[in-house]
């Protein structure tokens, strides 16, 4: 019975021992405290055992944490604004005065010495109103000096800006400035202005007075003639009056433009309005007539 449990017994110690030595328990070590006592108690019992804290361990510092580095953001470049151009900032400094340039003179030349290497210049000439002609859009003075002769060409509205347009008749002496032309190979003077003809001394001649019956024998010429308005016809560019007197009647043929400026032209429109006409005598259709060359060339009486 006995050596059946030491049996037992030895066999469990051996199976203990054989655990115990496979596995190596590790015993718990005690907690150690924070903080260190100040004081240690001793019991009252001299047989007590006194127990002595072991020295902390250290607590080992732990390392910092590893900073996570941040990705730098991308340099934005910002983009360069426009320098706005200074203004010029003016200065007080007068302008220069203007420089005086003269005015070229207009030769006045000779009538007998213009040819055509002058045409398209300005020119002056002076000479005598030796005969005029109209025509629809402007009058036409034949100039003279003696050593020669020309045309003057004034366009109706140079005409109507002439202070001396009354005194621009047959024999005044005048002066006249504007551009040579050629026209249908005669040279011609045109004005641009009415002040570029000047009349240095009006006429002395004086037409004689005729007889309206009596002016088939002075074709041609000028001549003067007092009648009486008996009808009147009016054309596209031109009317016609007829005039009577005691020996006779002629009809006198008014260009539009020259009928528009004679004064009190309204009354030449009623029968029995007397009227005095300076004219040149010429045939049309078999029938004589006067044609009076400027609007001072028919004067209406009282």
């Amino acid at each position: 019975m006995r050596r059946a449990m030491w049996w037992r017994t030895g066999w469990l110690m051996l199976f203990v021992f054989m655990l115990l030595g496979c596995t190596a328990v590790e015993p718990t070590p005690p907690a150690i405290p924070t903080a260190i006592p100040t004081e240690i108690s001793v019991a009252a019992d001299p047989t007590a055992t006194v127990t002595v804290p072991s020295s902390p361990t250290a607590t080992a510092t732990p390392s910092p944490l590893p900073t996570a580095t941040r990705t730098p953001s991308p340099t934005v470049t910002a983009t360069p604004s426009a320098t706005a151009t200074p203004s010029i900032t003016p200065t007080n400094t007068p302008p220069p005065p203007p420089t005086f340039t003269p005015t070229p003179a207009i030769p006045q030349l000779p009538i007998g010495q213009l040819n055509a290497d002058l045409v398209e210049r300005e020119i002056a000439v002076v000479g005598q109103i030796t005969a005029v002609d109209s025509f629809s859009r402007g009058y036409r003075f034949t100039l003279n000096d003696g050593t020669g002769q020309t045309t003057l060409l004034l366009w109706e509205n140079v005409y109507d800006d002439a202070w001396d347009a009354p005194q621009l008749k047959r024999g005044a002496s005048i002066r006249a400035q504007g551009i040579l032309e050629l026209y249908e190979g005669a040279l011609q003077i045109v004005p641009r202005f009415g002040s570029q003809v000047k009349v240095q001394s009006p006429t002395t001649a004086v037409v004689p007075p005729r007889p309206i019956g009596d002016l088939g024998n002075h074709v041609g010429e000028l001549v003067m003639v007092t009648g009486t308005v008996i009808r009147v016809q009016g054309g596209a560019n031109n009317t016609t009056i007829v005039l009577a007197d005691d020996s006779g009647e002629i009809a006198v043929f008014i260009w539009d433009n020259t009928f528009q400026r004679i004064v009190n032209k309204e009354a030449l429109g009623m029968e029995g309005t007397r009227v005095q006409v300076v004219g040149q005598v010429s045939i049309f259709r078999s029938n004589r007539q006067i044609i009076p060359a400027v609007p001072h060339d028919v004067t209406v009486l009282p």
